[in-house]
């Protein structure tokens, strides 16, 4: 039977956009959360500290056995702990209350790795597309939350919109978990060797980790805080809303033609998995090249439209997502890969905890993106040493086929 590749990124696609469409309310309806809950702007601030908390909790806790042996419940419990606080939150009577459900809500991110495994299963060269239209998502959602939240709450009242985003979400985790095919799920198999394998005790793994580590840092305190920084520079309002449409716009082209590159680049090269990995992971480098141009633009910026273009170049960033999470199942045997997936996340997404958190506390703008400037250069080194590094799936065997 064909394993129906279409079906599977599009489905995937699905669950990211939805959830993510609804996650974004609370920065979208931030007015009116405030003003019916009482929240004021440090437990505002707070609550969207705590979100990035949960997503590195996701990964910590997918990091398991469990997920490995029951991948379809793993996305479903993901979706459960992102919707049903979805649902709590139009009738929270405490503001802490929210912050605690917004920590939840970040553990939809467990359902991540999973679909990193299911690229690895489904396609070769073509893993860095199919992810980075998986990822892209994440801005999809971004753009509709942040879009059509507005008008909705507007019209039926916030807490019936956000209700509505939770049925939403509850509908597209139903579509997921009926439509994907088994075959198209990693299956957990148990491989006999001398000694068990520990992904945490291969260098590889940590490193590779924090290759990711600065790319997370400047998502993070870009997505929130972009506004923020630009007005910071001087800009009128009107250039702080569009800048944050461009950048949010940028992040979502940049995840597919990057994937899209990284393909047209692998189907150029066979033979070993580390050309394939390398393959990817010199894409990867370029975009934090790329990145770090676009920052010294910013910086650097005279006009509205060199301030722009700096951005889009600064956008870059998001290309990485796609290169670094095929690497699961590029760089590592088929029965490790999902608990590297999880591994992976867990030291990359450790800068959503304290990058944000960083740029707020320094409170200058130059410092901030001087902060970013560098991130940017460690993120391109970092990458470089992983690729003359040797590769789990070279140590330990695999029965990957590179086609």
């Amino acid at each position: 039977m064909a394993k129906p590749r279409g079906l599977v990124v599009g489905l995937d696609l699905l669950f990211m956009s939805v959830n993510f469409s609804a996650l974004t309310l609370f920065a979208a309806l931030s007015t009116y959360i405030s003003s019916s809950i009482g929240i004021d702007k440090f437990t505002e601030w707070l609550a969207s500290a705590v979100y990035s908390a949960g997503i590195f909790a996701a990964f910590f806790i997918g990091h398991s056995r469990y997920t490995e042996e029951h991948p379809r419940k793993t996305v479903f419990i993901a979706a459960i702990l992102a919707s049903i606080p979805q649902f709590l939150i139009p009738y929270s009577i405490n503001p802490w209350e929210v912050v605690i459900l917004r920590f939840i809500q970040g553990m939809v991110m467990m359902a991540l790795p999973i679909f990193s495994s299911q690229v690895g299963l489904l396609f070769a060269e073509a893993r860095p597309l199919a992810l980075g239209i998986i990822l892209s998502g994440i801005f999809v959602g971004g753009l509709i939350g942040s879009s059509v939240g507005p008008l909705l709450a507007t019209s039926i009242g916030w807490r019936a919109t956000y209700i509505l985003f939770g049925i939403a979400m509850l509908i597209a985790a139903f579509i997921w978990i009926g439509l994907t095919p088994c075959d198209a799920l990693p299956v957990h198999k148990e491989v006999k060797t001398e000694k068990r394998v520990s992904v945490w005790k291969d260098p590889f793994t940590i490193l590779w980790g924090f290759s990711f580590f600065p790319a997370i840092w400047i998502i993070f305190t870009l997505a929130p805080l972009i506004s923020f920084i630009v007005e910071s520079m001087g800009a009128p309002c009107s250039v702080n809303k569009l800048s944050s449409t461009v950048l949010e716009a940028s992040y979502l082209s940049w995840s597919i033609i990057i994937g899209g590159v990284a393909y047209a680049l692998a189907r150029r090269k066979t033979g070993t998995p580390h050309n394939m990995f390398n393959t990817f992971a010199s894409v990867q480098l370029f975009c934090f090249i790329v990145t770090f141009v676009g920052v010294l633009i910013v910086m650097n910026s005279r006009n509205v439209a060199m301030l722009l273009a700096g951005l889009v170049l600064v956008a870059m960033i998001q290309g990485t997502g796609p290169t670094f999470w095929s690497a699961p199942s590029t760089a590592y045997p088929e029965d490790l890969a999902i608990r590297a997936g999880y591994a992976l996340g867990l030291i990359s997404n450790s800068a959503a905890l304290v990058g944000p958190m960083t740029s707020v506390a320094v409170h200058s703008v130059t410092a901030v993106w001087g902060i970013i400037l560098f991130m940017a250069i460690l993120g391109a080194v970092l990458t470089f040493i992983g690729m003359k590094m040797k590769l789990p799936i070279e140590k330990y065997g695999s029965e990957n086929r590179v086609e």
